[in-house]
């Protein structure tokens, strides 16, 4: 049988045939098959099982909405494409009704919650006893799930690329490789911000190919690792460490030091070692000694010109690059990976150590990620201002009709350079040495660039001694050293095929599941040796469907698939033993053992991934690094290394919120963040010198500006593009990441607003103007008013007064705003002041979110039922009508508790 998920050439026919019984169309789609008819879960809780007088809520909704809905939502006018008049005929509980119908009811219950439906303007208004006990009336109503919900199966969902990723590395011993046998991999298509919905998650041949490269290169990885040791491994290295390129520093003396001047991004950024110019012979754990100081950090140049901090400490980081991508090692590559970091002390050679792990054929590189950028930009600035501090360069290299050198005149300058260009030409001709052919060239010759180091006074790391020492390497599992054993037979292979099985199955196997394999094992043995034949078999066990997907059975969630939804929720990555135990015997579905593992869970290590996966996700914090800022506009966003402390301040934040079961009102308003000095320099806050993130108390007037997520800079450079920002994409992502009430999308024949670059009119007048389109007015009030608020940071998060319009005047900014419910704000504190009343609707939003994240499912209306029905619990049954305290943590536990987890 012809097999269709492989591309001719792909494999050889023999490994082609030889996994054929796990990827033909009938095996492979028929488990498929089996994932995708899943039975319905258990009921909805709280639904009631006896008939009750419904004629009372029913005619108070309805009266509602025919008294303040109905006149903008109805059969003469539907504003914004919403019709509720036809609610008014049903006759049952809003919980069985149509999915349609009660996700408009939803839908009036966000708007009730935001207080902006009726609006204020309307001319009749519900008394605020109306509108509190039709908000608790729906609230009650749609947290009841109907019996005609269809939509109660767990969707069909592979793991994503990190998921996969981390699943192949604890199950190989591989948590600390450097490689990424993943990295190749087609992206992951999004959905609402997420990875990881099933509805998205596609596979194809090519996936498949994809697959069967990575768990070539994962179990190389492996095999590598047990076999070969580090022990014996020891070398010393003193400079010059490397002389490969143009590394003319000026200052460096061969036997005693050489220098790190700057970032990996310009040139002589990286320190490397010649002599380990293939990389490392072996994976494992190295110990890294590093002899280094660092020098001129109280450099004689002005701040603005180098743009890096005197109070921050020279940092030195260790590297490690893979030999066969770094073609320069000076310079940055996207497989490098930092192992550590070190802050120097300043004039003092000291010794600076670390353990870390290295990969096979990766190579050690020391950095400097915190000193100046773009050095050779620089050297025009440095000759204007401190030309007297580079007299040789000046007088050898840089001739006085070169605009670099400070006695450069415009006027004078051309004559002089066409009598340079002249006289060169001439030498040229007559055979004699010359010159160049140009000006520019002068002064990025190898002398000009040496004697320029020389004289540049700007600070370095010196390095005088750098030892690398191979660790003992610790036992491989039972199943990875069945690969290497030369005295395997059939019963250990047998042993190691069951177990290796077993645990990428993340359940018992039966024996009629593992036959397939065994055969595979057993064919492939006949043509080559055990141990091929074994990584065969281990080969087809991550590539098979049991493994890549989340599920291997229909029906509700049992025991094993609880401890794997878990634990991918929590850690992002599979059920450790402690977890399987449970599921072995039966107590994970046990209410209270699943809430002491998910405490258990919260606090480990790896939660961090969870944490920093769901803000990428929620918060839109996976756009960080995609629309970068301009380097000569916001030079401390690169020099600073301000992306990373963006992201860890916003991932210790939620860290920090979670473990200590903050209320979610913490989430919009807190008095305290995580801050290091660069942060610290960008929010505009003294007294902080470290570099590393730390709990900062915020004064009140501070807590205005910075508490909570609003004033987060992760959050307002994602929500910019780099280069401007937008009140209106801004403003929609508060509606959809904190308020969980996204806008309609624009009508087709709206033309977008584009930026007034005369700067004649500010954007709020734009969008005046924008608002007197009728389609757009609905939309645009809801959106503006929250945007405005935000202007006053511009697209790092660095807060601002004023525009700068085209580079020459002024405008003030209006933070003012006022949203259809009538609610007021002069600026981003009243803000948050008034949206710390609507925590019903984020707690709301909160819940649908980490269900997302936990189930790979949206816009299920059972979802959207428990979803309200966790908030209700997690508020301990406060009504919804009114500001609700929920814990972060409690809101966590209420989610994994739910129907809808276990579904």
């Amino acid at each position: 049988m012809p097999n269709r998920f492989y591309s001719p050439g792909s494999q050889s026919m023999s490994t082609r045939c030889a996994f054929s019984w796990a990827f033909s169309p009938s095996i492979f789609f028929s488990a498929t098959i089996a994932f995708c008819t899943l039975l319905p879960g258990s009921n909805a809780i709280g639904q009631s099982k006896t008939e009750i007088a419904n004629a009372a809520r029913i005619e108070t909704a309805n009266a509602f909405v025919q008294k303040y809905c109905v006149e903008c939502h109805g059969p003469t006018s539907q504003e914004a494409d919403r019709r509720f008049d036809q609610l008014i005929e049903a006759q049952n509980l809003i919980s069985n009704q149509p999915v349609e119908d009660r996700e408009q009811w939803s839908e009036i219950l966000d708007r009730l919650n935001l207080g902006d439906m009726p609006p204020a303007d309307a001319p009749v208004q519900p008394t605020a006893d109306e509108r509190l006990k039709i908000i608790d009336l729906l609230t009650n109503q749609l947290s009841q799930r109907s019996d005609s919900d269809e939509s109660k199966s767990t969707i069909l969902r592979r793991m994503n690329r990190m998921e996969y990723d981390a699943s192949v590395r604890q199950l190989l011993g591989l948590e600390k490789m450097l490689a990424d046998p993943t990295s190749n991999f087609s992206p992951d298509e999004t959905n609402e911000g997420f990875t990881n919905v099933g509805d998205s998650l596609v596979f194809s041949d090519f996936l498949l190919n994809q697959y069967l490269a990575a768990a070539d290169q994962y179990l190389t990885a492996a095999v590598e690792s047990a076999s070969q040791s580090t022990k014996d491994f020891e070398r010393t290295f003193h400079p010059p460490f490397f002389r490969e390129g143009n590394v003319n520093d000026g200052l460096n003396v061969d036997g005693e030091y050489q220098h790190i001047r700057e970032n990996a991004t310009d040139r002589g950024g990286f320190l490397w070692m010649q002599k380990l110019r293939r990389g490392v012979p072996s994976s494992g754990y190295y110990k890294i000694r590093i002899n280094a100081t660092a020098i001129n950090r109280q450099h004689p140049y002005r701040p603005e010109i180098l743009n890096v901090p005197k109070s921050d400490p020279l940092v030195l980081s260790i590297v490690a690059a893979n030999a066969a991508n770094s073609k320069n090692p000076t310079t940055n590559h996207a497989t490098d990976r930092t192992l550590a970091t070190f802050e120097l002390a300043d004039d003092s050679p000291e010794w600076y150590e670390a353990t870390v792990w290295i990969d096979k054929g990766y190579l050690v590189k020391l950095g400097y990620p915190n000193g100046p950028r773009q050095i050779k930009f620089k050297r025009h600035h440095l000759m204007r201002a401190h030309g007297d501090t580079f007299p040789r360069f000046l007088s050898e290299h840089c001739p006085v009709f070169h605009d670099m050198h400070p006695d450069y005149d415009s006027k004078t300058a051309p004559a002089m350079v066409s009598k340079f260009l002249a006289q060169q030409e001439a030498l040229r001709e007559a055979g004699k040495p010359y010159a160049v052919f140009g000006v520019a060239h002068l002064i990025h010759t190898t002398e000009a660039w040496k004697t320029f180091y020389a004289e540049y006074q700007g600070p370095r790391i010196r390095v005088f001694e750098i030892q690398i020492i191979g660790l003992k390497s610790t036992p491989p599992t039972d199943h990875i050293a069945a690969l290497i054993d030369k005295s395997l037979d059939d019963q250990k292979a047998i042993a190691a095929i069951g177990t290796f099985a077993t645990r990428a199955a993340r359940r018992p196997m039966s024996q009629e599941q593992l036959k397939p394999i065994l055969d595979l094992y057993h064919s492939a043995k006949s043509k080559s040796n055990p141990n091929e034949a074994l990584r065969l078999a281990f080969k087809a066990v991550l590539c098979s469907p049991w493994f890549i997907y989340h599920r291997n059975q229909s029906g509700p969630l049992d025991n094993y698939d609880l401890a794997s939804r878990l634990s991918f929720f929590l850690t992002a990555g599979p059920p450790d033993e402690q977890l399987l135990k449970l599921a072995t015997q039966g107590k994970l579905s046990e209410a209270d053992v699943l809430r002491k593992e998910t405490d258990r869970l919260l606090k480990s290590e790896h939660s961090r991934r969870f944490v920093s996966n769901f803000a990428n996700s929620w918060l839109k914090l996976s756009k960080l690094g995609s629309m970068l800022p301009d380097f000569h506009e916001h030079p401390a966003y690169y020099n600073e290394q301000l992306e990373e402390a963006m992201r860890e301040e916003t991932t210790l934040f939620l860290h920090d919120a979670i473990e200590k079961d903050r209320d979610i009102d913490w989430l919009i308003d807190a008095d305290q963040s995580f801050i290091n000095a660069p942060l610290a320099r960008l929010y505009g806050l003294e007294g902080v010198d470290h570099l590393e993130l730390k709990p900062f108390k915020f004064s009140p007037t501070q807590q205005k500006q910075r508490g909570g997520l609003l004033g987060q800079a992760s959050v307002l450079t994602a929500s910019a593009n780099g280069i401007d920002t937008s009140p209106v994409i801004r403003g929609v992502w508060v509606l959809e990441s904190i308020l969980g009430t996204p806008p309609s999308p624009p009508p087709p024949d709206i033309e977008p607003l584009e930026p007034d670059t005369r700067g004649a009119t500010t954007i709020r007048e734009q969008l005046v103007k924008h608002r007197n389109v009728e389609s757009c007015n609905h939309c645009h009030r809801r959106i503006d008013p929250l945007g405005f608020a935000l202007e006053s940071f511009d697209e790092i998060g660095r807060y601002r007064s004023r525009y700068l319009v085209n580079k020459k005047k002024f405008v003030k900014i209006e933070t003012a705003g006022k949203l259809p419910s009538g609610e007021s704000f002069s600026d981003i504190g009243q803000l948050k002041k008034v949206l710390s009343t609507k925590t019903n609707l984020l707690s709301k939003n909160l819940a649908t979110k980490l269900l997302i994240q936990a189930t790979g499912r949206t816009h299920d209306p059972s979802d959207a039922a428990d979803v309200l029905a966790i908030c209700k619990l997690a508020s301990n049954g406060q009504s919804q009508s009114k500001t609700p305290s929920v814990g972060i943590r409690s809101l966590i536990h209420q989610v994994i508790q739910s129907p809808a987890f276990r579904r």
